[in-house]
């Protein structure tokens, strides 16, 4: 059972409870609240740039967070949470991602298995090395326009990893492990801030983001390895779990720009993990920067995306004895203080809107990409990211 909050002093615990109780029932109370939680505290900003279009003869227009029947309205579907929704609009989605990691990277270089073995303090048996692993998600998202400041979301992923293993002496010993069920379910809100356009400036919009998860995925995933015996099954290391096993938060905040055929935007997303899991310890803490341009290939149909995404993820808090005190070949994977990293990608992407049926607004959208940067304890390392999507709007 969770009891991250005991590690929390009390004052702490008071504020991280008023924020997941805020999540679920403040946006309740706001009934006809303005259209952006900044709207008239920035009227100095507005009335200074309203100044300067008016120059031009245009007159700025605040409070529009979309704009309709546009390929780029949403930003890539490889981000989350990126764009709003007005009061009743629906919106589900799945997206379907596939991650593929080969060989192993210590610092920025990669290395043989023969180096990477040597990264594994432990006496005993010849090391097992993972030489390759596949992470696929199934992920299933809701949004849905509260009123006209706030939107909510849940996301539930179901989750299959594959790791392939090298073991003995001279490596002959080849298997694989695998792990596959539901992930953390996450419920969050999108609380629009301020919004302003004009026809010399563009359009310029800002929402902040807020997610709690909840640990539904397993943190003690188990399979076969050679060495078990045929009724047997071993803990599997901490890349193969399917959850953090504590309630995570996620705070952040999005920028998005549109001018012409043309869409831009920013987002920042940090992850807190809250105190330990059951098992002993707790994933890093980690924070992700995301930015994207865009262009309206072929109008009200095509648009195209690139993006440059940063990860930084800490080394795990703790340990979990029942990884670390098995017996059999040790392997870095189950060593909490290898496991932290950062990685910058590069993505291109697709976004297909489809013609409007019977007020449904139906999108397909791809987008996938390589690392032109990593930084690694001696993990496996990042070779491909792919991630299909759908988003259907009422």
């Amino acid at each position: 059972m969770f009891d991250g909050f005991n590690s929390f002093p009390v004052g702490q615990k008071r504020i991280l409870g008023w924020m997941i109780i805020g999540i679920l029932m403040f946006p309740g109370m706001l009934g006809q609240a303005h259209a952006a939680l900044l709207e008239g505290v920035m009227s100095e900003w507005e009335e200074l740039i309203a100044g300067k279009v008016a120059e031009k003869g245009e007159k700025l227009v605040t409070g529009n967070f979309y704009t309709a029947e546009k390929p780029n309205a949403h930003g890539p579907i490889g981000m989350m949470g990126e764009h709003t929704h007005d009061k009743g609009e629906f919106m589900f989605s799945y997206r379907y991602m596939h991650m593929f990691m080969e060989g192993t990277r210590n610092g920025t270089n990669s290395i043989s298995n023969a180096q990477a073995r040597a990264l594994v303090p432990t006496p005993g048996p010849p090391a097992v090395v993972p030489t390759s692993m596949l992470m696929e998600m199934h992920m299933f998202g809701f949004m849905y326009g509260l009123n006209d400041t706030v939107t909510l979301t849940a996301m539930v992923p179901y989750l299959r990893n594959t790791m392939n293993h090298e073991a003995g002496a001279t490596f002959a010993t080849k298997f694989t492990t695998r792990s596959e069920g539901i992930g953390d379910i996450r419920f969050g809100s999108l609380w629009r801030l301020w919004a302003v356009e004009a026809p010399s400036i563009g359009a310029h919009r800002f929402h902040a983001n807020f997610a709690v998860s909840v640990p539904t995925g397993d943190t003690e995933p188990r399979d076969k390895t050679p060495v078990s015996n045929p009724f047997a099954t071993f803990r599997l290391p901490f890349p193969m779990h399917l959850g953090s096993g504590t309630y995570d938060l996620y705070p952040g905040f999005t920028y998005g720009g549109e001018k012409g055929r043309s869409s831009w935007g920013f987002q920042s997303i940090g992850t807190i993990r809250l105190g330990k899991n059951a098992q002993g310890f707790a994933r890093g803490d980690a924070i992700q920067v995301t930015a994207f341009g865009a262009y309206e290939i072929i109008k009200k149909w095509l648009s195209g995306s690139v993006r440059f995404d940063f990860n930084h993820w800490d080394d795990h808090r703790g340990t979990d004895p029942g990884i670390t005190g098995q017996a059999g070949p040790p392997v870095q994977t189950a060593i909490p203080t290898r496991l932290g990293g950062e990685r910058l990608d590069v993505l291109g992407g697709i976004n297909l809107l489809l013609p409007e049926f019977m007020g449904f607004e139906t999108r397909l959208a791809v987008e996938g990409g390589v690392p032109i940067y990593q930084w690694l304890q001696g993990q496996l390392e990042t070779d491909s990211i792919v991630t299909f999507g759908w988003q259907g709007v009422y």
